[in-house]
């Protein structure tokens, strides 16, 4: 990693301050006493007649750090950066629109054969571009960007893969004799592949395995509720069962799963670990299985090995050594591999280890409410009465299809309830931020906020706090159909925040969201509720995400897509308690990072924390 010294010319006083940042540079200092003037110009921060501006020469800088400190105005930044090593063997590199340089790629994840294998990094780090590559759909071209379309000879391209397993793959693909299953992370392309053809066609054309894990598929995955439905009938999560399902009954010797737990309950999730396991791993023909997964929890419970990705998002993305998983997951958060001595990241990502929190005894009351019905046809949900604290951000959890949207736009006012509720509107303003979200808004970023917002505010009083940390003024001039899903979901984050309003509703914050952004987008919600006095609803299914983020917790159980009733709120540690006793599942916390790792089912530690009643926290 090297340090960079960046200068904010808007906030430079070079004429006023006394110029301390030149004054005290121990390089500057010392070339005083030096006597040739050769030496006595090679000094690394001087002004530049031509535009009376400090600049910093990174060649002649000892990296010390002087100046930043001494600012008066704080005007010079420490920036670390990631060098490439562009000795490393490139596996890829795009084109840009003008033909030059775009993202490289270097390195691929090994192939291992009955292990399902995480793939760990921010977004825009070339994860997608890697199951590309073992998919067949994208032939690498080694760095070669200035001839996009020619075929790299088979000769040529086999030299570069050492590993054998890796050779045995691209020979077999490349020659036709090898079959990937591919769950890709853009699902809208399964519309055009399926047109007319119901769920239970397209599962029924795909199966090629045993009648047993077939049935296991569609009972986990509760595809059974929507197997008669045609794939533009099924909502975002419906359609992610069933991708995932098709994938995992398809007859293949690799399958790449990408993203998979968008939208998926707790519940799903930890059933999915399982159904990869098992067809990873099952009686006969071993299987390699590589997944890419942002919540670290299931992804943990779900890999036997971890590849890390690391790099400037967007720009270079390098594929680390195979690590086991615990060592991997910790390394990224960490932000250093400690197998390759490499530091990626400047701070170490930590999460708190006990409940703590707000008291409630004194708490000022936002609003209470009365029991709250909605009836559907052959759906009911019951809310039960409640109290909601100023300043509180209240967590909701629960399996889908139980009615936590709907209660989301209950509050927002965009669904009414069932006649004769006693139901008042627990806020005169509401900001909502929806669980699906699309790009059908013609216009820029920016307009877009202020459409959605009514905000018109870009100052600093804006920037600082809600825009910078999740890097959306840097998408400000963008349009909004041309965005990334990740992208996507920070601006109606912000759009949301950004709006003023006594109770902000959102739905899902965390979906399309790397590790960092989740993390980021908690503390903005968290500062905003703080700084604005109002009051938060989010609904969440990233468990260590809903423990970072939530001050106390609102639970949906019943019959999913039959009946759906609450319990609570209730303080955080009885809540998740309450709610992980419903999905018959333990938490721990590592001991290096404080992240939460799901217990294996009747350990020696499992035991102990159900005998405790203690299914997450510490005692």
């Amino acid at each position: 990693m090297k340090r960079v010294y960046v200068v904010d010319y808007s906030l430079c006083t070079i004429d006023t301050c006394g110029r301390p940042c030149i004054a005290k540079c121990p390089v500057n200092i010392t070339s005083k006493t030096k006597t040739r003037a050769r030496e006595r110009t090679e000094i690394p921060i001087r002004v530049k007649e031509s535009t009376n501006q400090i600049i910093i020469k990174s060649e002649f800088c000892i990296r010390c750090g002087v100046c930043a400190n001494v600012c008066p105005v704080k005007a010079i930044h420490v920036k670390n950066v990631i060098e490439e090593d562009r000795g490393k063997g490139r596996i890829h590199a795009y084109a840009t629109e003008a033909g030059g340089e775009g993202f490289r790629l270097y390195g691929l994840p090994v192939l291992v054969p009955g292990r399902v294998t995480g793939l760990c990094g921010p977004n825009g780090i070339g994860k997608s571009t890697v199951f590309d590559i073992l998919a067949g759909l994208l032939k690498p071209n080694f760095g070669n960007h200035a001839r996009p379309g020619e075929e790299v000879p088979w000769g040529e391209f086999v030299k570069h893969v050492k590993e054998a397993e890796m050779r045995d793959h691209f020979t077999g693909l490349y020659a036709g004799r090898r079959r990937v299953a591919y769950k890709k992370q853009v699902l809208n392309v399964l519309f055009d592949q399926f047109r007319g053809k119901t769920v239970q066609d397209v599962l029924g054309e795909s199966a090629a395995v045993d009648a047993g894990f077939f049935d296991e598929v569609m009972d986990e995955l509760d595809i059974h509720a929507i197997a008669g439905r045609h794939l533009e009938q099924c909502s975002g999560g419906e359609l992610q069962r069933f991708a995932i399902a098709q994938v995992l009954v398809s007859d293949a010797e690799v399958y790449l799963v990408d993203e998979p737990c968008t939208f998926l309950d707790v519940k799903k999730r930890i059933a999915l670990a399982r159904l990869l396991e098992a067809r990873a791993g099952g009686s006969g023909e071993k299987h390699p299985i590589l997944v890419v997964e942002h919540d670290l929890t299931v992804l943990d419970y779900m890999s036997d090995v971890i590849n890390l990705f690391y790099g400037v998002p967007h720009q270079f993305g390098i594929v680390t050594n195979v690590q086991t998983t615990k060592a991997g997951i910790n390394s990224y958060l960490k932000g250093f591999v400690k197998t390759e001595n490499v530091e990626f990241r400047d701070t170490e990502i930590t999460f708190k280890r006990t409940s703590g929190g707000r008291r409630w005894d004194n708490a000022r009351v936002f609003a209470s409410y009365g029991r709250i019905t909605k009836t559907f046809e052959g759906f009911k949900l019951e809310i039960e009465p409640g109290v909601i604290f100023m300043s509180e951000i209240l967590g909701v959890v629960g399996e889908n299809g139980l009615g936590k949207s709907t209660l989301a736009k209950i509050l927002a006012g965009k669904l009414p309830p069932d006649p004769g509720c006693s139901y008042v509107p627990l806020a005169t303003s509401v900001s909502y931020k929806p669980q699906y979200i699309t790009r059908e808004y013609e216009g820029t970023v920016k307009q877009f906020i202020t459409d959605t917002s009514q905000n018109f505010d870009f100052s600093e009083n804006m920037l600082e706090p809600l825009y910078r940390p999740l890097g959306v003024d840097r998408l400000f001039e963008k349009r909004v159909d041309d965005l990334s899903g990740g992208e996507l979901q920070r601006v109606f984050i912000v759009a949301c925040l950004a709006a003023r309003a006594d109770l902000y509703v959102l739905d899902e914050p965390s979906a399309y969201l790397d590790v960092e952004e989740r993390l980021h987008v908690s503390s903005v919600i968290r500062a905003n509720t703080k700084r604005s006095h109002s009051t938060t609803i989010c609904i969440e299914h990233d468990i260590q995400i809903a423990d970072a983020l939530a001050d106390r917790m609102l639970i949906f159980a019943g019959t999913p897509g039959v009946h759906g009733h609450t319990i609570g709120p209730l303080d955080k540690r009885d809540g998740m308690n309450a709610f992980l006793k419903m999905l018959d599942v333990t938490f721990r916390r590592d001991e290096d990072t404080g992240r939460a790792r799901i217990n294996k089912k009747d350990s020696q530690l499992d035991k102990a924390q159900r005998s405790s009643g203690q299914y997450f926290y510490e005692n």
